[in-house]
């Protein structure tokens, strides 16, 4: 059960993905990552979006500490007159600092800013200043409890929209801890690294070197855009897409629907069984 149309985004961190998100019909929306786009090229990329009819969002830091405030200080002039549609908000300081920066930009609250329940809807709606923000669903709820929660958020709320994430690599751990920098030195060049868990599955590290950060990821993506029984019980407006280490032909079958193969080249996430 969706409250109405559903619309497609995706997140992009290359440029080829961006272009393989844009030569996608149905993907009304992309997101340009803040720690992968440099902010002379936003305006670029978001040009081109608008000039195919489509919307851009900028996907903020997952941690924003001193460096990221340094950051956005620096550059506010490029990011504001890159003509984004929305930010994507990650965490509480993110939250804040927009707040008083960008008040009249939509803003979205990721699957990483937990609304649970109606009670944490209100303080999150209190703590925003506005009623106008979407929000993207917990990536750690089940299939029942995410449909429990929209039916009685959007009795609540019925006009905020609601994301849910169908495709991508959930984060495992966001550090400050550099993987790179603790086996090689610090290059301060983007890029991706492997570390093994005990099982032997390669989990993929990625240096977000713009704000200092790592992300580990899972091994293998979620991918539930299939499941269409599954997603009608769940009321959302908004399917997202996030891409990470993938290549443009891979996002093109993603997005296509053609994205398959073994069992062990995905995971269902916790739509099925639930955490606990």
């Amino acid at each position: 059960m969706s409250s109405g149309h559903v619309s497609y985004r995706a997140a992009a961190e290359t440029a080829e993905q961006f272009e393989a998100a844009l030569s996608n019909e149905k993907t009304e929306l992309i997101y340009l990552d803040a720690g992968t786009f440099g902010p002379g090229e936003l305006r670029h990329f978001s040009e081109e979006a608008h000039d195919r009819g489509r919307r851009i969002g900028f996907r903020m830091p997952c941690i924003f500490r001193k460096r990221a405030r340094q950051y956005f200080e620096e550059h506010w002039k490029e990011i504001e007159d890159a003509g984004f549609d929305i930010f994507l908000i990650r965490d509480m300081e993110s939250l804040f600092y927009l707040r008083e920066k960008a008040t009249d930009m939509a803003m979205e609250l990721d699957h990483s800013i937990y609304v649970m329940n109606s009670c944490s809807e209100d303080a999150i709606s209190e703590l925003c200043g506005t009623e106008a923000f979407y929000m993207c669903y917990p990536l750690e709820l089940s299939g029942r409890e995410l449909s429990s929660l929209g039916k009685r958020l959007i009795s609540r709320t019925p006009e905020r929209k609601r994301e849910l994430v169908v495709y991508g690599r959930a984060p495992m751990m966001v550090s400050a801890q550099c993987v790179r920098s603790l086996r090689e030195g610090c290059s301060k060049t983007p890029g991706t690294e492997y570390i093994t868990d005990r099982t032997g599955r390669k989990l993929p590290v990625k240096n977000y070197c713009t704000f200092c950060y790592n992300v580990i990821y899972n091994p293998v993506p979620l991918y539930i855009a299939d499941m269409d029984k599954e997603l009608s019980l769940i009321p959302h407006d908004i399917r997202r897409f996030e891409f990470t280490v993938e290549s443009g032909e891979e996002v093109r079958k993603v997005l296509d629907g053609a994205f398959g193969g073994q069992q062990d080249a995905y995971t269902r996430g916790w739509i099925r069984k639930g955490v606990l």
